[in-house]
């Protein structure tokens, strides 16, 4: 697709953004400039995300993507990256803000990632020119337009002083809903979603009760066809993967069939079994994972 410098003039320019405090002159835009115009939830969280923050990360943007909403993140390591990664598998459209130019994407590690985003009809967008590099002033600066992009926050996971609680911050500051999911008091990347529920920020246990705040909007649910399901899955385990499926079985017999030793099949059923792909039943047998 086609860049664009969409000017703050321009009829293109989101009119959420235009409402934020020192709104961006113009926007370099790469992918689908319509994306910003609609109905958008960010969804953020540490860059160092705990093993819950990805799981309650999944299973919120699966779900808001089946109401058809734009999930809008800053492409950075961490939940953003899962939030956009979630997005693409379940056929959703997603926006990635950059702290650098259209040309220099960070981290250069999501490369990758942007190019997928922009090939299954998101966008990426900047207010820098092409070639800038991030640095930290400008991650303080992005984030203002995450939060000005869409009708309100959703906050994964964060630590205290984090670039997380800048965003929520910012989200308060434009009048917009910040959503919380709660965290346990032992999990240091929980600080921020706590303390922002202590003051005000509203408590999220499900997408319905995000919904439920936007009585103005009627929500349509979509079922959403999920991609190939090999999408997230590392080459390095997708042979034992394709070899589980809804019949429980053991070690002895994923190994047999997938040509792997005992201790290499254990050590790749006990990775997948972290990430959520696959289930442990009683006996050592394992099954896949649909959630």
């Amino acid at each position: 697709m086609s860049k664009n410098i969409i000017e703050y003039t321009s009829d293109l320019y989101p009119k959420r953004l235009k409402l934020i405090q020192n709104p961006p002159v113009k926007l370099y835009v790469e992918g689908n400039v319509e994306n910003l115009k609609q109905i958008g939830i960010a969804v953020i969280g540490s860059r160092t995300n705990t093993q819950y923050g990805e799981k309650m990360c999944k299973r919120f943007v699966k779900e808001l993507v089946e109401y058809n909403i734009i999930i809008i993140s800053g492409l950075a390591n961490g939940i953003d990256s899962i939030a956009h990664k979630t997005c693409l598998k379940n056929s959703g459209k997603t926006v990635a803000v950059l702290p650098s130019g259209l040309e220099n994407i960070y981290p250069e590690k999501n490369k990758e990632l942007a190019k997928e985003i922009i090939k299954n009809g998101g966008t990426i967008i900047s207010e820098y020119e092409s070639n800038t590099k991030a640095d930290s002033k400008k991650f303080l600066e992005r984030n203002r337009i995450i939060a000005g992009i869409g009708i309100g926050t959703l906050v994964v996971e964060g630590g205290y002083r984090s670039g997380t609680s800048v965003t929520a911050k910012y989200t308060l500051e434009n009048k917009k809903a910040v959503f919380c999911i709660p965290s346990s008091l032992e999990n240091p990347k929980g600080i921020i979603t706590n303390e922002l529920i202590k003051k005000g920020a509203k408590l999220v246990t499900t997408t319905k009760d995000i919904l439920e705040n936007y009585k103005e909007i009627t929500f349509c649910k979509r079922k959403t066809e999920s991609k190939d399901i090999l999408f997230d899955i590392p080459l390095e385990l997708r042979k034992i993967y394709i070899n589980i499926n809804d019949t429980p079985q053991d070690v002895n017999e994923i190994s047999r069939k997938t040509g792997t030793t005992i201790e290499e099949t254990i050590y790749k059923l006990t990775i997948l079994q972290l990430n959520d792909k696959i289930l442990e039943l009683p006996g050592q047998r394992f099954i896949r994972n649909k959630q």
